[in-house]
């Protein structure tokens, strides 16, 4: 894991893109793209008009994914 120290809050990961998550949750880009249009995937930000993932977020949405179904 890579990131930055940033004093009281721990390492800061930098943000993924979406190409980044699709590939981390093996889905499609369009599925994670309809995913943001219904609000049904991880939660994402808009930074500078493109969608961003928080990866701890990104984790933190699978493990409630896991715990919803299993």
């Amino acid at each position: 894991m890579s990131g930055t120290v940033e004093p009281g809050v721990g390492v800061v990961e930098p943000l993924w893109c979406a190409r980044e998550v699709s590939e981390f949750l093996n889905v499609s880009q369009a599925t994670l793209s309809r995913w943001r249009r219904e609000r049904l995937g991880p939660p994402f930000l808009q930074v500078g008009g493109v969608s961003r993932y928080n990866p701890v977020s990104v984790r933190a949405w699978v493990r409630e994914q896991e715990s919803g179904h299993g």
